[in-house]
């Protein structure tokens, strides 16, 4: 049983999240202090920084329940290190990913069709077209990365 991999890495993001947390929360709170206001209310973000101290908070339960007893977690350690398990999860990843990028064609479209008076003026619509657009590079920028990848361990 291979904990190695998945302690380095729920290392990393403990790291990763508690920054990117810890730096909401200070922002927030001098934000607050100094009457800054960046945006509309800034207890959104000192809110924001839940999230990623909460996902901290996750993994460093999950690390310490691994160094602890790694028997007991066995069954989520093969879950996370399982090639088959792995591939599965991220077909579904993909499936979901169409999905939601339907959905949000669906919702452009449809915002398009019933309120166009809004079009290239409302700034709604231009969220949409942006998440829209920023959907379909995003698939064929990590399609070409994940092919690149594939190619260059094939080479070697």
């Amino acid at each position: 049983m291979n904990t190695e991999k998945i302690v380095k890495e729920s290392k990393v993001i403990i790291i990763t999240t508690l920054i990117i947390g810890i730096t909401l929360l200070v922002v927030g709170i001098v934000f607050s202090l100094m009457n800054i206001n960046l945006i509309a209310n800034n207890k959104a973000i000192i809110g924001l920084s839940f999230i990623p101290l909460g996902v901290a908070f996750t993994y460093y339960i999950k690390l310490k329940r691994i160094e602890k007893s790694p028997q007991k977690m066995r069954k989520t350690i093969i879950d996370e290190s399982d090639e088959r398990l792995i591939s599965l999860k991220n077909e579904v990843d993909a499936k979901s990913f169409k999905i939601i990028q339907g959905a949000l064609f669906i919702t452009y479209m449809g915002y398009t069709l019933i309120v166009p008076t809004d079009i290239f003026e409302a700034a709604g619509w231009w969220i949409l077209l942006s998440l829209l657009f920023i959907s379909f590079i995003s698939q064929g920028i990590m399609s070409k990365i994940i092919l690149g990848k594939n190619k260059s361990t094939n080479d070697e």
